[in-house]
Protein backbone atom coordinates (compact mmCIF):
# COMPACT_ATOMS: atom_id res chain seq x y z
CA UNK A 1 0.00 0.00 0.00
CA UNK A 2 2.98 2.57 1.10
CA UNK A 3 4.84 1.78 -2.23
CA UNK A 4 0.96 2.39 -4.18
CA UNK A 5 0.84 5.78 -2.75
CA UNK A 6 4.35 6.56 -3.11
CA UNK A 7 4.07 5.54 -7.12
CA UNK A 8 0.66 7.63 -7.10
CA UNK A 9 2.03 10.73 -5.32
CA UNK A 10 5.33 10.79 -7.69
CA UNK A 11 2.94 10.38 -10.74
CA UNK A 12 1.01 13.40 -9.63
CA UNK A 13 4.37 15.18 -8.46
CA UNK A 14 5.17 15.04 -12.72
CA UNK A 15 1.39 15.40 -14.00
CA UNK A 16 0.40 18.91 -12.17
CA UNK A 17 3.50 20.96 -13.80
CA UNK A 18 2.67 19.95 -16.91
CA UNK A 19 -1.34 21.03 -16.16
CA UNK A 20 0.35 24.35 -15.54
CA UNK A 21 2.26 25.14 -18.70
CA UNK A 22 0.71 27.70 -20.61
CA UNK A 23 -0.13 26.61 -24.49
CA UNK A 24 2.26 29.43 -25.51
CA UNK A 25 5.41 27.39 -23.70
CA UNK A 26 4.55 24.15 -25.17
CA UNK A 27 6.60 22.03 -27.94
CA UNK A 28 3.83 22.06 -30.14
CA UNK A 29 3.34 25.93 -30.13
CA UNK A 30 6.88 26.40 -30.78
CA UNK A 31 6.55 24.31 -34.01
CA UNK A 32 3.49 25.58 -34.70
CA UNK A 33 5.09 29.10 -34.51
CA UNK A 34 7.92 28.08 -36.90
CA UNK A 35 6.07 26.81 -39.57
CA UNK A 36 4.02 29.89 -39.33
CA UNK A 37 6.59 32.50 -39.07
CA UNK A 38 8.18 30.94 -42.37
CA UNK A 39 4.72 31.15 -44.20
CA UNK A 40 4.58 34.93 -43.13
CA UNK A 41 8.25 35.43 -44.48
CA UNK A 42 7.32 33.86 -47.53
CA UNK A 43 3.92 35.67 -47.65
CA UNK A 44 5.70 39.04 -47.27
CA UNK A 45 8.47 38.10 -49.71
CA UNK A 46 6.17 37.03 -52.74
CA UNK A 47 3.64 39.50 -52.36
CA UNK A 48 5.43 42.53 -50.97
CA UNK A 49 3.57 43.54 -47.56
CA UNK A 50 4.12 45.34 -45.01
CA UNK A 51 2.45 45.06 -41.70
CA UNK A 52 1.32 42.72 -39.40
CA UNK A 53 0.31 39.37 -39.91
CA UNK A 54 -2.06 37.29 -36.86
CA UNK A 55 -2.14 33.69 -36.78
CA UNK A 56 -4.73 30.94 -35.95
CA UNK A 57 -3.08 27.83 -34.37
CA UNK A 58 -5.85 25.35 -34.64
CA UNK A 59 -6.30 25.63 -38.43
CA UNK A 60 -2.72 26.72 -39.33
CA UNK A 61 -3.49 29.58 -41.33
CA UNK A 62 -3.20 33.80 -41.25
CA UNK A 63 -6.17 34.78 -39.10
CA UNK A 64 -5.87 38.46 -39.65
CA UNK A 65 -3.70 40.66 -42.33
CA UNK A 66 -2.82 44.55 -41.30
CA UNK A 67 -0.96 46.31 -43.70
CA UNK A 68 -0.12 47.38 -47.24
CA UNK A 69 0.95 45.74 -50.21
CA UNK A 70 3.83 48.05 -51.73
CA UNK A 71 3.05 47.67 -55.71
CA UNK A 72 -1.18 48.71 -54.13
CA UNK A 73 -1.20 52.76 -53.92
CA UNK A 74 -4.59 53.36 -52.86
CA UNK A 75 -5.67 56.97 -54.09
CA UNK A 76 -9.08 57.13 -54.12
CA UNK A 77 -10.56 55.49 -51.04
CA UNK A 78 -13.78 56.40 -50.70
CA UNK A 79 -14.68 55.17 -54.65
CA UNK A 80 -16.16 52.12 -54.48
CA UNK A 81 -15.93 51.58 -58.32
CA UNK A 82 -11.81 51.92 -57.94
CA UNK A 83 -11.30 50.00 -54.50
CA UNK A 84 -13.59 47.37 -56.44
CA UNK A 85 -10.28 46.86 -58.60
CA UNK A 86 -7.98 47.42 -55.29
CA UNK A 87 -9.91 44.60 -53.41
CA UNK A 88 -9.67 42.13 -56.03
CA UNK A 89 -6.11 42.92 -56.92
CA UNK A 90 -5.57 41.93 -53.23
CA UNK A 91 -7.39 38.67 -53.39
CA UNK A 92 -5.27 37.66 -56.04
CA UNK A 93 -2.37 37.89 -53.60
CA UNK A 94 -3.88 36.26 -50.58
CA UNK A 95 -5.35 32.96 -52.70
CA UNK A 96 -2.48 30.83 -52.08
CA UNK A 97 -2.67 31.71 -48.23
CA UNK A 98 -6.37 31.55 -47.38
CA UNK A 99 -8.46 28.06 -47.04
CA UNK A 100 -11.05 28.72 -49.71
CA UNK A 101 -10.05 26.96 -52.57
CA UNK A 102 -10.06 28.47 -56.52
CA UNK A 103 -13.77 29.71 -57.77
CA UNK A 104 -14.69 29.78 -54.07
CA UNK A 105 -15.17 33.26 -53.26
CA UNK A 106 -17.73 35.68 -54.73
CA UNK A 107 -17.40 39.43 -53.86
CA UNK A 108 -20.31 41.12 -52.14
CA UNK A 109 -20.99 44.47 -52.29
CA UNK A 110 -18.82 47.40 -51.76
CA UNK A 111 -19.49 49.58 -48.76
CA UNK A 112 -18.10 52.87 -47.22
CA UNK A 113 -19.04 55.34 -45.19
CA UNK A 114 -16.75 58.13 -42.86
CA UNK A 115 -14.14 55.35 -41.46
CA UNK A 116 -13.36 53.23 -44.48
CA UNK A 117 -14.26 51.13 -47.33
CA UNK A 118 -14.97 47.16 -47.00
CA UNK A 119 -16.03 44.09 -48.93
CA UNK A 120 -16.92 40.66 -47.61
CA UNK A 121 -16.42 38.00 -49.88
CA UNK A 122 -18.89 34.97 -49.52
CA UNK A 123 -17.41 31.40 -49.67
CA UNK A 124 -19.82 29.25 -51.76
CA UNK A 125 -18.85 25.60 -52.77
CA UNK A 126 -21.11 23.88 -55.58
CA UNK A 127 -24.05 26.25 -54.86
CA UNK A 128 -23.83 25.47 -51.10
CA UNK A 129 -23.31 28.75 -48.66
CA UNK A 130 -21.76 27.75 -45.34
CA UNK A 131 -22.42 28.08 -42.15
CA UNK A 132 -21.40 28.07 -38.36
CA UNK A 133 -19.56 31.06 -38.83
CA UNK A 134 -17.28 30.27 -41.71
CA UNK A 135 -17.56 30.94 -45.56
CA UNK A 136 -16.03 34.52 -45.53
CA UNK A 137 -13.12 36.67 -46.38
CA UNK A 138 -13.03 40.17 -44.87
CA UNK A 139 -11.35 43.50 -46.69
CA UNK A 140 -11.63 46.98 -45.08
CA UNK A 141 -9.45 50.14 -45.96
CA UNK A 142 -9.22 52.13 -42.55
CA UNK A 143 -9.26 55.66 -43.39
CA UNK A 144 -7.43 56.46 -40.68
CA UNK A 145 -4.46 54.35 -40.46
CA UNK A 146 -4.34 54.15 -43.79
CA UNK A 147 -4.14 50.29 -43.71
CA UNK A 148 -5.68 47.23 -45.35
CA UNK A 149 -7.49 44.93 -42.73
CA UNK A 150 -7.60 41.33 -44.19
CA UNK A 151 -9.81 38.75 -41.45
CA UNK A 152 -9.76 34.81 -43.55
CA UNK A 153 -12.99 32.68 -42.16
CA UNK A 154 -12.71 31.19 -44.93
CA UNK A 155 -12.78 26.73 -44.66
CA UNK A 156 -10.67 23.93 -46.18
CA UNK A 157 -13.94 22.35 -48.63
CA UNK A 158 -12.88 19.93 -51.79
CA UNK A 159 -14.97 21.12 -55.02
CA UNK A 160 -15.82 17.18 -55.38
CA UNK A 161 -19.74 16.82 -56.07
CA UNK A 162 -21.17 15.22 -53.06
CA UNK A 163 -23.74 12.60 -54.40
CA UNK A 164 -27.60 13.87 -52.57
CA UNK A 165 -29.47 10.64 -52.57
CA UNK A 166 -31.80 11.90 -49.80
CA UNK A 167 -34.51 15.34 -50.51
CA UNK A 168 -34.73 17.79 -47.95
CA UNK A 169 -38.47 16.65 -46.43
CA UNK A 170 -36.87 12.83 -46.32
CA UNK A 171 -33.93 14.53 -43.97
CA UNK A 172 -36.99 16.02 -41.75
CA UNK A 173 -38.66 12.79 -41.77
CA UNK A 174 -35.48 11.32 -40.58
CA UNK A 175 -34.76 13.89 -37.77
CA UNK A 176 -38.63 14.06 -36.80
CA UNK A 177 -38.61 10.06 -36.07
CA UNK A 178 -35.41 9.80 -34.03
CA UNK A 179 -36.48 12.51 -31.76
CA UNK A 180 -39.82 13.66 -32.20
CA UNK A 181 -42.47 11.01 -33.80
CA UNK A 182 -45.36 13.20 -32.49
CA UNK A 183 -44.26 16.24 -34.32
CA UNK A 184 -47.07 17.58 -36.27
CA UNK A 185 -45.37 17.57 -39.84
CA UNK A 186 -46.86 18.52 -43.35
CA UNK A 187 -44.73 19.15 -45.98
CA UNK A 188 -46.96 21.09 -48.00
CA UNK A 189 -47.49 23.77 -44.77
CA UNK A 190 -44.57 25.72 -44.31
CA UNK A 191 -46.12 26.70 -40.69
CA UNK A 192 -44.94 22.90 -39.63
CA UNK A 193 -41.90 22.55 -41.57
CA UNK A 194 -38.93 22.49 -38.97
CA UNK A 195 -36.24 25.03 -40.31
CA UNK A 196 -34.24 23.43 -42.73
CA UNK A 197 -31.54 23.60 -45.55
CA UNK A 198 -28.74 21.73 -47.27
CA UNK A 199 -25.55 23.93 -46.28
CA UNK A 200 -21.84 22.82 -45.33
CA UNK A 201 -21.34 22.83 -41.45
CA UNK A 202 -18.52 22.73 -38.96
CA UNK A 203 -19.04 19.01 -37.67
CA UNK A 204 -16.81 18.41 -34.65
CA UNK A 205 -14.00 16.22 -34.63
CA UNK A 206 -11.26 14.83 -32.56
CA UNK A 207 -8.81 16.98 -30.62
CA UNK A 208 -11.24 20.08 -31.06
CA UNK A 209 -10.84 20.13 -34.28
CA UNK A 210 -14.05 20.94 -37.01
CA UNK A 211 -14.85 19.79 -40.59
CA UNK A 212 -17.08 21.21 -42.42
CA UNK A 213 -19.66 18.77 -44.34
CA UNK A 214 -22.36 18.96 -46.45
CA UNK A 215 -25.67 18.08 -44.97
CA UNK A 216 -29.17 18.70 -44.05
CA UNK A 217 -29.01 20.97 -41.30
CA UNK A 218 -32.74 20.76 -39.86
CA UNK A 219 -33.80 22.71 -36.52
CA UNK A 220 -36.71 21.73 -33.61
CA UNK A 221 -37.39 23.95 -30.89
CA UNK A 222 -34.13 23.88 -29.02
CA UNK A 223 -32.63 20.97 -31.28
CA UNK A 224 -30.67 21.43 -34.40
CA UNK A 225 -29.80 17.56 -36.24
CA UNK A 226 -27.50 17.20 -39.03
CA UNK A 227 -28.09 14.63 -41.63
CA UNK A 228 -25.65 13.59 -44.21
CA UNK A 229 -27.47 14.28 -47.82
CA UNK A 230 -25.87 11.05 -49.38
CA UNK A 231 -26.18 8.00 -46.58
CA UNK A 232 -28.97 9.65 -44.59
CA UNK A 233 -27.01 9.30 -41.11
CA UNK A 234 -27.54 11.61 -38.24
CA UNK A 235 -23.80 12.84 -38.22
CA UNK A 236 -24.43 15.68 -35.37
CA UNK A 237 -27.03 17.25 -33.02
CA UNK A 238 -26.58 20.66 -31.22
CA UNK A 239 -29.03 21.79 -27.87
CA UNK A 240 -29.58 25.20 -28.12
CA UNK A 241 -28.62 26.50 -24.43
CA UNK A 242 -30.22 29.36 -22.91
CA UNK A 243 -28.24 31.35 -19.90
CA UNK A 244 -29.65 33.16 -17.09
Amino acid sequence: MKRYLFCLFFLLLMVVPLMGVPYEQTEEYAQKQAILNERAARFKAETGFEGDITYNYQYMKFSHIIGNFRDIVITAPQDTVYMKQVFDRVLAKVKPYISAQEGQLFRGKISSNTYGTGVRYEQIVNGYRIEGGFGYLKMYYNFATFELSIVDDTADISSDIIPINISLNQAVQIAIQRYDPNYNYDPNNELTHPRSKLVYFPIPGENDSYQCKLCYMIAFWGLTVFIDPSSGDIIHTRTLIIKD
